[in-house]
């Protein structure tokens, strides 16, 4: 119950934001052809990074105008629903973008979510990207779940254009995955 009590004071809260914003309420949210009209209030109360934007003398917010080039339309489109509604989105071929994302605007609890829906949809294809993902955004329970699946196949997903394309594409992140895959065994004591 007290949970629904915090919900909904954050909730009026929130609301109370956005009807004290007054003129510079607004906020358009560009990327690729995609545009969002949103409030200020939320991406700031919702968000460190954008509130640290708002909070300063920036390019995005002189001009109301945020572009974000490394993020498709639909990951936004999710990420904003998120920020509005703190409500994760069931995802299937979105959630390893939409973690980075999570990740790049501080929405902790958008990002562990994500971390457990790549984590539930492990495949022998998709196992390598799932272990660079975690390494380079810092996700335990992922880069644990990851390394795990590796580990139980490993002949089966080096032999994958998954692990090939990581080899090629993140060559850095993988190296932290090939340290992660060797377990040695414990030290024992001379005596």
């Amino acid at each position: 119950m007290e949970a629904v009590k915090d919900i909904t004071e954050t909730v009026a809260v929130d609301l109370g934001d956005l009807l004290d914003a007054g003129d510079d309420a607004m906020v358009i949210l560009e990327a690729g052809d995609t545009r969002l009209v949103v409030h200020r209030a939320v991406l700031a109360d919702r968000s460190p990074v954008f509130a640290a934007m708002f909070a300063h003398d920036t390019l995005e917010a002189c001009t109301g105008v945020v572009r974000i080039a490394d993020i498709g339309g639909p990951v936004l489109r999710e990420l904003v629903s998120y920020l509005y509604t703190l409500r994760a989105p069931q995802l299937s071929g979105t959630a390893p973008q939409l973690l980075a994302a999570a990740d790049k605007y501080g929405a902790s609890g958008l990002k562990a979510e994500c971390e457990r829906q790549v984590a539930a949809q492990l495949t022998v294809e998709t196992a390598a990207a799932a272990a660079t993902l975690a390494v380079r955004h810092s996700c335990s329970d992922l880069r644990r779940a990851a390394i795990e699946f590796i580990k139980a196949r490993t002949h089966e997903v080096m032999a994958t254009h998954g692990w090939a394309d990581a080899m090629r594409k993140q060559p850095e992140d993988l190296i932290e995955v090939s340290r992660l895959l060797y377990d040695p065994p414990p030290q024992t004591r001379l005596v």
